[in-house]
């Protein structure tokens, strides 16, 4: 997921234009609830789903690279809900080997849905970028001007000596 996130943000470094932060107005959010106890087997097949090696090509198939990794690791799905199972046998709070099924299901939906999302955002990113090059360059403000002499102009103005005072200019006052 990490080397996703960065390999997102280096093919973008090169465009000149600012996030902005876009407000969902239908947040999707996904929960799997599950007993501690099994942690370890989740954090397993969440492991070798996040594991798998991410491209970015210039379009957007992040998901269809996501939703590759789910039988890439069905493996692991199958020891992680057979070791769970095995878990469960004598504990007080137990889940049936439905419920597993379904939690691991839905841990690998959520994986193919964080691939939809960066694709999402990258269909938006590039037509972010192709929005601000058919536009062109922003229009900059005309610079401020202050029109300074030149130093040597004003040193040779000020070179002459001042003439100096007359004493009639002190006598009486």
């Amino acid at each position: 997921m990490i080397s996703t996130a960065i390999a997102l943000i280096m093919s973008l470094q090169g465009v000149g234009t600012t996030a902005v932060a876009i407000r969902n107005d239908d947040p999707e959010t996904w929960t799997v609830e599950y007993p501690r106890v099994i942690q370890p087997y989740v954090a397993d097949y969440r492991g070798c789903l996040t594991f798998g090696m991410r491209y970015v090509t210039g379009v957007a198939d992040f998901e269809e690279q996501h939703r590759s990794d789910v039988p890439r690791c069905e493996q692991v799905r199958a020891q992680s809900i057979a070791i769970s199972i095995n878990t469960f046998a004598d504990a007080k709070t137990k889940l049936t080997e439905a419920q597993l099924e379904e939690l691991f299901d839905d841990i690998g939906k959520i994986h193919i849905q964080r691939g939809r999302d960066l694709d999402e955002q990258f269909a938006m990113r590039i037509a972010a970028v192709q929005r601000a090059e058919a536009e062109g360059p922003p229009a900059r403000p005309k610079p401020l001007v202050i029109d300074l002499p030149d130093p040597s102009v004003v040193k040779s103005r000020s070179s002459s000596p001042a003439p100096s005072p007359s004493s009639s200019d002190f006598v009486g006052k």
